[in-house]
């Protein structure tokens, strides 16, 4: 839906909403942007891993497992990698948790491995394997579907009642023998 259509069907105050709404999403998105810098080292080191899985895989998949093999190994040793800056950055700031796509718990027995897929992704990552995107972001289009859901409920109820005047006025005129 355009905004020139949504400009004709919400009044001005609705329509404000709708571009104060987006305009915190923006901002939102822009904070995102401006990652703490440990997170980049986690990032990069997590990146450097799935790099070298994915020459893995094309190896493996050319039957080339020796060759395969040593990537593997270099993934999974970058993994333990990353998986020690993870503890690392959680450990000095623990309020660097909201970046990440999952909960994180290095205890025994948790689903925290040194492995590719079981990694935590920072909810700004586009990977396959993330979990769950920052609960705080929504797209445009929801955004305006909110509005208008809003809008929509909003229909009827700022009239006011009729007056027992008016009511009964009504109810005679509807009482009227043709």
């Amino acid at each position: 839906m355009q905004n020139r259509q949504l400009k004709t069907w919400l009044n001005e105050q609705e329509y404000e909403q709708l571009e104060y709404e987006w305009k915190e999403q923006l901002e939102l998105l822009s904070e995102l942007k401006d990652k703490p810098s440990d997170l980049k080292r986690y990032e990069e080191k997590l990146k450097q891993a799935n790099f070298n899985y994915n020459r893995a895989e094309g190896y493996s998949s050319k039957g080339k497992h020796n060759t395969a093999k040593k990537f593997y190994n270099k993934s999974e040793s970058l993994c333990e990698d990353a998986l020690e800056i993870l503890q690392e950055i959680l450990h000095h700031d623990s309020s660097l948790r909201v970046w990440f796509d999952r909960e994180i718990s290095f205890d025994v027995g948790g689903d925290l491995s040194a492995d590719i897929v079981s990694l935590p992704r920072l909810v700004t990552s586009r990977s396959h394997e993330k979990l769950s995107d920052d609960s705080r972001l929504t797209s445009k289009q929801s955004v305006k579907l909110v509005v208008v859901e809003l809008a929509m409920h909003k229909i009827g109820r700022d009239i006011a009642p009729a007056s027992k005047d008016d009511v009964s006025k009504l109810d005679k005129f509807l009482d009227v023998d043709d």
